[in-house]
C-alpha cells in the first residue's frame, strides 16, 4: 500500500510543479525576471525532474515482460494499450502541426500569443490533454500491473485537474473570444454536432 501512495505522492508532485509554475502570477513573475528564454529552461527543467521523479517511484523495471515472461500478455488490453498509445501520438502530432507545445506553454519569444482555432482545435479546445490521457491509458493496458495503473491513473487525474486550470486560464487571457470558441469545440473530446 505505502507503495501507491508513494506513486501518488510524486505524481503529485509533478502536478503541483506543472500547474503551479503555469499558473499566470507565477509565469508573470519569472517572465519578468528570467524573460520567456528563462521561464523556457526552469518550466522545461522542472517539469522533466517531476516527472522523471513520479516515473521513478514506480520501482518499475519490467518493461519489456512480453518478451522475458510472453505467458503475462494480456492480449485485449495489450491490443488497446497499442492502439490508445497510437491514437495519442498521432493525435499530438495533429495538434502540434497547428500550434507547437511552446507556443501552448507561451514561452516562444518571436510572436505573441494567440488564439488558435483551426485544425484540429476547431473541434477539440485540449487535444494535447486528451493525447496525454491515451498515451497514459496506453501504458495501463499495455502494462497492467498495479503500481504501472496507480501510477497511469494518478497522471490521468492529474491531467484532467490541468486541463480544467488551463481552461480557467484560457477564458480569463482571451475572454468574450474565448467562451465563443468553447461552443464550437469540446473541451477533451470532439462536441457532437
Amino acid at each position: 500500500m505505502i507503495e501507491y501512495l508513494i506513486v501518488i505522492l510524486a505524481t503529485t508532485l509533478f502536478g503541483l510543479q506543472h500547474s503551479g509554475i503555469s499558473a499566470l502570477r507565477v509565469k508573470s513573475r519569472i517572465i519578468d525576471r528570467w524573460g520567456k528564454e528563462g521561464y523556457a529552461r526552469i518550466f522545461k527543467t522542472t517539469s522533466i525532474l517531476t516527472l522523471l521523479i513520479a516515473f521513478l517511484s514506480m520501482n518499475f523495471w519490467n518493461w519489456i515482460y512480453f518478451i522475458t515472461q510472453p505467458a503475462l500478455i494480456q492480449p485485449l488490453f495489450f491490443i488497446l494499450g497499442i492502439l490508445s498509445g497510437l491514437g495519442g501520438v498521432i493525435l499530438s502530432m495533429k495538434a502540434t502541426r497547428v500550434i507547437s507545445v511552446s507556443t501552448v506553454a507561451d514561452m516562444r519569444t518571436d510572436r505573441k500569443a494567440e488564439l488558435v482555432t483551426d485544425g484540429i482545435y476547431s473541434r477539440i479546445r485540449h487535444p494535447l490533454y486528451l493525447a496525454t490521457v491515451l498515451v497514459f491509458s496506453a501504458l495501463a493496458f499495455i502494462y497492467p500491473f498495479p503500481v504501472v495503473i496507480v501510477f497511469s491513473l494518478s497522471m490521468i487525474i492529474y491531467t484532467m485537474i490541468g486541463a480544467y486550470f488551463e481552461e480557467r486560464k484560457l477564458v480569463k487571457h482571451y475572454g468574450d473570444e474565448y467562451l465563443e470558441y468553447k461552443k464550437t469545440a469540446g473541451f477533451i473530446l470532439p462536441k457532437l454536432r
